[in-house]
């Protein structure tokens, strides 16, 4: 069998292809990876902020929070009415300041389900939105009563009034209560299940 210097050069060329084809296959494939591990790092980055941001704006939102509840209560300054309910109206006041931090931490929820979708996490974070909710509504309730004096439309207390404004006050004051079931020990559960759950992410980034 003759070769020919044609056939030689058409073989040559052939594996020329194969070899180009090998190459660019090479290259898409480690153009990929190395895609894939960006992905992945800048994931890990992600997750690694929002927990430091969350875990950090929970505590603090908190710690605030508490603030508020207080046992320790102000009467009404010079040449302001004494109408009992002034300490519950500054309550109020203070709580509204923190309307902000807690749009802050509404949005740090919606990220926290995008990037890490941990349903304890979500479920803690409703515990501290909740609890402003709580407390709005017993101090708006303990403002009405102040004004209704002892009565209630007019009629004096029943046990089931009494029941309910005492409900409300511990709501208020109970912020030193660590009792099982006390607003104070939700919040302070809340707090410990999203620095559980998150701090790895965090911990994570940092030993990389």
């Amino acid at each position: 069998m003759t070769v020919t210097s044609s056939g030689i050069f058409e073989g040559i060329a052939a594996l020329s292809q194969v070899a180009i084809a090998v190459s660019v296959a090479a290259g898409v494939w480690v153009a990929y990876r190395q895609l894939h591990s960006w992905k992945g790092e800048k994931l890990t980055l992600k997750r690694a902020d929002l927990g430091e941001a969350l875990i950090s704006h929970a505590s603090e939102l908190i710690s605030k929070f508490q603030s508020v509840r207080s046992p320790m209560g102000f009467v009404a300054p010079a040449g302001e009415d004494e109408d009992g309910a002034y300490d519950f109206r500054r309550r109020l006041n203070e709580l509204a300041d923190l309307n902000d931090e807690y749009a802050e931490l509404r949005r740090l929820g919606v990220r926290q389900k995008a990037l890490v979708g941990n349903d304890e996490v979500q479920e803690a974070i409703d515990v501290i939105l909740d609890a402003r909710v709580k407390l709005i509504v017993a101090l708006k309730a303990k403002i009405r009563d102040a004004k209704r004096d002892s009565t209630h439309f007019g009629r004096a207390l029943s046990a089931e009034d009494i029941q309910r404004i005492e409900r409300y006050e511990e709501l208020i004051w109970d912020g030193y209560d660590q009792t099982s079931g006390s607003l104070t020990e939700k919040l302070s559960t809340a707090l410990n299940i999203i620095e559980a759950k998150l701090l790895p992410y965090v911990r994570h980034s940092a030993s990389d």
